[in-house]
């Protein structure tokens, strides 16, 4: 079996931290020693959790620990903090502000001198390379600061690794603030096992399932995104539930085959799902997902931890899709002829920009009406994407004007041989306001090869499309392509 993704050890690091809540015996030392240790085998090289005593403004170290056994014992025996030292003032600066720091060579190296790197917080006798702090983020009741340092030599830390760092430090608060609550009354053992349902303030939504789909795990935050209650829920088949369709980062469907074979080959997953809420609506979510496998190295489930991005969608697609026609608006189409002009350049084949402007349309709007123009506009835009192939994309600049974008079109033939379709197509006779009418486009063409691609700007492409389209309106000829 290959090692486990990084993904899946930070994640089980996390999940590591919230099951102490689950032996016999917790104490806060606990606590610390299993978060201290996940981050220094995690993303290393050593770490300490420092919390503020109740009673006076002091820090103290809760734990330590360091890949290195020789610089852990340092670490765990390097004596108080100093206050007024730069250590000192660094963690409650981020105590205090409730914001992460991150430091790299050139920061450790203008305020540490050799005998402060050797004090209390780094106890460090062979320098920095990297310094992260993020705070103890839980109630009034617990505040500290979980630090993360790296031997000189070593890269700064990056933003992945910070993010982790400060679920690793949640994740600490959550636990201290249930163990605190324990020992203060035996009452507060429900409330613990709340707290231990750390998932619930990690991701919006957690649902693990077994080999055979069917839902084992189901936080408070899937009740409230899919509105099936923990009761329903468990049990049932995830996929029938759900009516999951699976999208990759690229914007591609994937089969539950193809997602099992990556789940089984990585143990990672990572996408957009489309699923279906309790009520019969549509959700959109991201996905992460990672594989359980047992002793054998056999697949055994997964968890998905998924984050409810429906309304964010939906406001993605008004601010970049036309209103009337739902097509993409002209904001959309520069982003996409940007995109399409890298992979041109890099060798993907001839581009075709065609520029159409609809003849007979001003006749439409004005004997029959706006209402009957926006009709008209809606069915040519349906007829747009009937005649594209999938990957192409027709675009709604304004008023009767349209942009078709193709890639990979062989050549000057095929881009011509399009254009001829969607002549073909938008001229057949349209029934609006009880009358049939029917509109024919002009067409002006701009092929862009792999060369011109590395120049060519998207408004410029635009332009000379534009151009030909008026060469094809003056000429009759239906297609005219930029020189």
């Amino acid at each position: 079996m290959t090692a486990r993704p990084l993904e899946a050890r930070r994640l089980q690091a996390v999940v590591d931290i919230a099951r102490t809540l689950m032996s016999g015996t917790v104490e806060r030392p606990r606590v610390a020693a299993r978060a201290v240790r996940a981050v220094a085998d995690v993303i290393g090289d050593g770490c300490s959790v420092w919390i503020a005593a109740p009673d006076d403004h002091r820090l103290i170290r809760a734990a330590a620990a360091h890949r290195d056994a020789q610089a852990e014992r340092r670490l765990q025996h390097g004596g108080e903090l100093v206050e007024g030292t730069w250590g000192a003032d660094l963690l409650w600066a981020v105590v205090e502000a409730g914001v992460p720091a991150v430091l790299g060579p050139a920061d450790i190296a203008a305020h540490l001198d050799t005998a402060e790197l050797a004090s209390a917080p780094w106890n460090a006798l062979s320098g920095l390379g990297a310094v992260a702090v993020v705070p103890l983020a839980g109630d009034s009741t617990v505040q500290g600061a979980v630090i993360a340092f790296r031997d000189a030599g070593r890269p700064t830390y990056t933003d992945d690794e910070v993010e982790f760092l400060q679920a690793v430090a949640d994740t600490t608060t959550a636990a201290i603030v249930a163990v605190d609550r324990l020992a203060y009354s035996t009452a507060a053992l429900d409330d613990m096992r709340r707290q231990a349902e750390i998932v619930d303030q990690v991701s919006d939504v957690i649902i693990a399932w077994d080999g055979e789909d069917r839902i084992i795990n189901w936080n408070s935050s899937a009740e409230r995104v899919y509105l099936y209650s923990a009761a329903e829920a468990l049990g049932c088949d995830v996929q029938a539930l759900l009516a999951t369709r699976y999208i990759s980062v690229d914007g591609e469907p994937v089969t539950r085959e193809q997602l099992r074979a990556e789940l089984v080959r990585t143990g990672v997953w990572r996408g957009e799902l489309r699923q279906r809420r309790a009520d019969g609506e549509e959700v959109q979510l991201l996905c992460s997902m990672t594989a359980t496998f047992d002793a054998a190295g056999q697949l055994t489930g997964a968890i998905a931890i998924n984050r409810d991005v429906t309304q964010q969608r939906r406001e993605a697609q008004l601010a970049l899709h036309d209103a009337l026609t739902g097509l993409p608006n002209r904001r959309f189409l520069i982003d996409h002829l940007e995109q399409t002009l890298k992979r041109c350049a890099a060798g993907a084949g001839l581009l075709a920009v065609l520029f159409l402007d609809l003849d007979g349309f001003k006749k439409i709007n004005d004997d029959l009406g706006h209402e009957a123009g926006d009709e008209v506009l809606r069915v040519i835009a349906e007829r747009l994407w009937a005649s594209v192939r999938r990957h192409d994309v027709a675009a709604r600049l304004g008023g009767d004007e349209f942009v078709v974008v193709a890639e990979q079109v062989a050549d000057k033939w095929s881009a011509e041989d399009l254009s001829r379709r969607l002549i073909a197509s938008i001229g057949e006779p349209i029934v609006v306001a009880g009358t049939t009418v029917r509109v024919t486009p002009s067409i002006g063409v701009t092929l862009v090869d792999a060369n011109a691609a590395r120049y060519r700007q998207p408004d410029e492409l635009i332009r000379t499309a534009d151009a030909a389209m008026y060469a094809a309106k003056r000429g009759r000829c239906g297609v005219s392509f930029a020189a």
